[in-house]
């Protein structure tokens, strides 16, 4: 139908075939192919003019009707698969990086739709099944197990979290030997048995029991309990800044391990759409750190 509306509004055959970038003969046969189906004759060609017919003018009006009704077709349908991606986050995961992170996948990427949603603390499952496409997390590689693929970003220092009447809640930093005789707030464990592998390690290296005291799966809920003297608990860095309280105080930790902040995605999820994010990500991060460096010197 588009050869047919092409020819019928040049009326030469040679300019038609040019406009549609075809050659020639093929066009010519396109046409015949058509008329036979019809079983009319739509064109009178003569060796000096191509003239319609009277049943050409009438395919012309509805072809031309025909063409726009299918190019509405393919814009609906085209709408209706736009790309779409859902980011998920960890508490204070994002607070630092998804926010460049976004802006600058939307100027790259006009036309994909991203919504983001918050997530339990090592909670994995809107990941694995699909929900979420990619999230900012505190995972390490291999952690989530093998169908989570893990790229760490960048790495945070780790404050202690402290009601503020607490008696270091006033100390400008801390180490572990201070914390001995404390009691934590801990993420609940991907798996669900006993206090978090990391957390515990980290605690046995420093020669701490690992008391728990409570868990809790959000940055909020840690902080009410802290607040409210359940325990203390270690927190990443943009903690203090995202979760300002009257009733707590954040002390720096000197020895204890860096929190990280990684993306995690299902190793089937490779839509081009995440992985251009993820790539993103790794930029800004990159440049992230970059700036942090020469903050430094």
């Amino acid at each position: 139908m588009q050869y047919f509306v092409a020819v019928a509004e040049e009326l030469h055959f040679r300019r038609a075939a040019a406009r549609l970038h075809i050659a020639q003969p093929s066009l010519s046969h396109e046409i015949r192919r058509l008329e036979q189906q019809l079983g009319v004759t739509l064109l009178e060609r003569t060796s000096r003019r191509v003239e319609l017919t009277p049943a050409g003018h009438t395919l012309l009006t509805d072809g031309r009707q025909l063409l726009a009704q299918a190019q509405r077709v393919i814009q609906s349908t085209r709408a209706a698969a736009a790309e779409r991606m859902t980011i998920g986050f960890y508490g204070s995961a994002a607070s630092t990086l998804l926010p460049d992170v976004l802006r600058a996948f939307a100027d790259e990427h006009p036309s994909v739709e991203v919504s983001v949603r918050e997530l339990l603390l090592d909670d994995i499952d809107e990941v694995l099944n699909g929900q979420i496409d990619v999230a900012f997390t505190r995972l390490l590689p291999g952690q989530a197990g093998s169908d989570i693929e893990v790229d760490v970003l960048a790495k945070e220092p780790r404050l202690a979290a402290l009601p503020a009447t607490h008696p270091l809640a006033t100390r400008d930093s801390l180490t572990f030997n201070d914390l001995r005789g404390e009691s934590f707030i801990t993420n609940p464990v991907i798996d669900g048995r006993g206090p978090p592998v990391r957390w515990l390690a980290e605690q046995q290296r420093h020669g701490l029991p690992g008391r728990v005291a409570a868990e809790a799966a959000s940055i909020q809920e840690i902080l009410t309990l802290v607040a409210t003297g359940r325990g203390i608990c270690l927190v990443p860095a943009p903690a203090a800044r995202d979760y300002t309280r009257a009733d707590v105080s954040y002390v720096r930790v000197a020895d204890a391990d860096p929190a990280v902040v990684s993306l995690a995605w299902t190793r089937e999820g490779g839509r081009p759409e995440v992985e251009a994010f993820i790539e993103v990500a790794r930029r800004i991060a990159s440049a992230h750190a970059g700036q942090v460096e020469q903050s430094h010197l």
